[in-house]
């Protein structure tokens, strides 16, 4: 019986944990992740689509240069496939803004620009950048 409650114990402890996982915020990417934010709070589709779809076939170096994809709708946070994240859409702030944010690892804004935004325009900037030039020498 004792070893039964400490089974059950355990088992809590774990699923306590793990509810506290499943909120997702931003800034859990800093220094690990870019960020290419989609705001699209005016729910404008055909924008928002013709965006999305000139980053993912470029999946390859979006991937080389830690991108990552998130699409903010104002209610609901969703990945690069539409499928609703974790992430609080609360907790990210640009008002009413139509268009791009570009986040570098260190968590900070590196450019902001209305729709359409050419991925080359982005990973130039990106290649730019001290940390991307150090990976980059680091491969």
């Amino acid at each position: 019986m004792h070893m039964f409650s400490l089974r059950y114990i355990a088992f809590l402890v774990l699923m306590l944990q793990f509810n506290g996982m499943s909120a997702q915020e931003l800034t859990e990417f800093k220094w690990k992740k870019r960020i290419l934010l989609i705001m699209d709070v005016n729910n404008d589709l055909p924008a928002r689509n013709t965006q999305i779809s000139k980053f993912v076939i470029r999946h390859d170096e979006m991937e080389e240069r830690d991108l990552v994809l998130f699409v903010c709708t104002g209610k609901e946070v969703l990945d690069k496939d539409g499928l609703k994240t974790d992430i609080n859409p609360d907790k990210i702030s640009y008002g009413e803004f139509q268009g791009v944010i570009l986040i570098g690892k260190d968590g900070g804004v590196k450019l902001r620009k209305k729709f359409i935004v050419e991925p080359k325009e982005i990973f130039d900037l990106i290649d730019q950048m001290p940390m991307r030039r150090s990976e980059m020498k680091n491969r």
